[in-house]
């Protein structure tokens, strides 16, 4: 059985996009990511078989670290360096990632996606709702409108 968490990089399958992530030169990292997103905006019926919802969320932070307001997650990475072997980070910040990281987040990881469900506790239900309520909010803009709960 692997390890899920609720933090956006802490499950087995998230360390494992990182690592893939981690493998591309740094500078086409950005372009990685949008793929990601892209596919499952537009072939959402693929989720589970070519991305998985843990996966969307770590790219979601990766994009998030880059912005302004993102700094636990850049600091999160920064934590993971040791394990990833090298930096995963962009190499500049990618606004124009954050509406499609955010509308494919909100898609696995709103209330009814399948990132919120099967939490054993409510304490972990909780935890990963802020999860996605912190990335949602950076990834905005900082825009408080976003209804996570």
């Amino acid at each position: 059985m692997g390890t899920f968490g609720t933090g956006p990089f802490s499950s087995d399958g998230a360390m494992d996009f990182l690592s893939q992530l981690a493998e591309r030169p740094p500078e086409r990292r950005a372009a990685a990511l949008e793929h990601m997103f892209v596919f499952v905006k537009e072939k959402p019926d693929l989720l589970w078989r070519e991305f998985f919802p843990d996966e969307v969320v770590a790219a979601a932070a990766v994009v998030a670290a880059s912005l302004p307001g993102g700094h636990q997650f850049d600091e999160s990475l920064l934590a993971l360096e040791d394990d990833l072997s090298r930096d995963v980070r962009l190499t500049a910040p990618a606004p124009e990632l954050a509406a499609v990281a955010l509308e494919v987040l909100l898609f696995v990881a709103g209330p009814q996606g399948p990132w919120q469900q099967g939490w054993t506790t409510d304490t972990d239900a909780a935890e990963a709702r802020d999860t996605i309520a912190v990335l949602s909010q950076v990834l905005g803009g900082g825009s408080g409108d976003l209804e996570i709960n």
